[in-house]
């Protein structure tokens, strides 16, 4: 085999290990896109309902959460079926992302306006998976550990959530979006699934407001 076809063989090897499908992320993701239920039936129900069955859901995710660190049974079951499958490293010694989700859509929907809420678990759910799966397949611009193609991609899929559910109010909505980005991005020490809604919903609630 001569020197060309082995540069093009490595070549090759190089460009398909670069566009890898980064299946864990894509698993995680379909995982975390379930609670889109959250805002769907928010549209159709009252504050109050909606805190009736979601304060019971979070409680039990944190305790089952945090049970797994100091029963070693449940901790093999739970091992087994979600950490092996679906976490992140960190995710396997704190809480897991679902856990900071519950408990972000709660304060979301308990601080802000129902559409103000509704929309920032649409960035929250729809972006975060377009962050991730872009950022850990094609990302390759690294800024505090992620990734410019992740934070565009982030950008791009909230403008589209922004247009269908915040559209009388497109510039409120857009710095949202930039904001939820910019914590996705920067490193902040707590969990995205938490600060996302919160930070969009605090920006879009200043336009409502006003």
């Amino acid at each position: 085999m001569t020197k060309n076809s082995n540069n093009t063989i490595n070549k090759r090897n190089r460009i398909l290990n670069q566009t890898t499908v980064p299946w864990l992320e894509i698993r995680r993701k379909i995982m975390h896109l379930y609670p889109l239920a959250i805002p769907i039936v928010y549209h159709y129900i009252s504050r109050e309902t909606t805190l009736m069955i979601l304060i019971p859901i979070g409680a039990g995710y944190v305790f089952f959460d945090v049970l797994r660190h100091f029963h070693a049974g449940f901790r093999k079951v739970f091992d087994r079926i979600i950490t092996n499958n679906f976490l992140r490293e960190h995710e396997k010694y704190g809480l897991i992302g679902s856990s900071y989700f519950v408990l972000g859509a709660v304060a979301s929907i308990i601080l802000f306006p129902k559409p103000v809420a509704i929309a920032s678990l649409y960035v929250l759910i729809i972006c975060d998976a377009a962050a991730g799966i872009v950022g850990s397949g094609w990302g390759r611009t690294r800024i505090f550990g992620k990734t410019l193609e992740g934070s565009l991609a982030f950008f791009v899929s909230g403008m589209i959530v922004i247009a269908f559910t915040m559209g009388d109010n497109l510039l409120w909505g857009t710095l949202a979006v930039i904001g939820g980005a910019l914590v996705e991005l920067i490193p902040t020490g707590l969990d995205d699934n938490f600060t996302i809604p919160l930070v969009a919903g605090a920006i879009m609630a200043i336009g409502y407001w006003m």
